[in-house]
């Protein structure tokens, strides 16, 4: 089916990038009737909680992490991941 600017959604795409490259200039709004409901499960194995941290902290974090190719998140948690294994 082909919506008013007489484009089809592709059967397929063939990555990520083209899917992207599509939708970047169509809208789902435009295919409404051609989308069906889809059943989904999810297995949520890890909670995020996201803490307020002044900024002058995160700055020096993001700094140090930048230095080790990591985000500030990742060390972070291994820092208090560490201090966690010793108690």
């Amino acid at each position: 089916m082909r919506n008013k600017r007489g484009d089809a959604i592709p059967e397929h795409f063939n990555s990520a990038e083209a899917a992207g490259e599509f939708w970047d200039t169509h809208s789902a709004a435009d295919y409404w009737n051609e989308m069906g409901d889809e059943e989904m499960d999810f297995d949520i194995q890890k909670r995020t909680f996201l803490v307020p941290v002044d900024a002058r902290i995160y700055l020096i974090a993001k700094k140090k992490a930048e230095a080790e190719h990591r985000t500030a998140e990742q060390l972070i948690n291994t820092l208090l991941n560490r201090e966690l294994a010793k108690t």
